[in-house]
């Protein structure tokens, strides 16, 4: 995934042993790193609390383009 300011995302399965040595590489590359609970903890936190369709919502809209 490439960001407007050219970076690129990757995703890496790091063993729990080298974790250490290789945050210390990416602090001296200056990179960034977060690890997928802290991905996962930002998605929720940017979630709606009330969504903005409910579920009979979506069931009629698809029975309207079905049955219409």
């Amino acid at each position: 995934m490439y960001a407007a300011t050219g970076t690129q995302g990757v995703y890496l399965n790091v063993p729990s042993t080298d974790w250490i040595l290789f945050q210390q590489l990416i602090s001296r590359f200056g990179w960034q790193f977060q690890t997928r609970e802290a991905l996962l903890d930002e998605f929720i936190q940017t979630r709606p609390i009330v969504p903005e369709l409910t579920e009979e919502d979506i069931m009629n809209e698809v029975r309207a383009v079905r049955y219409a």
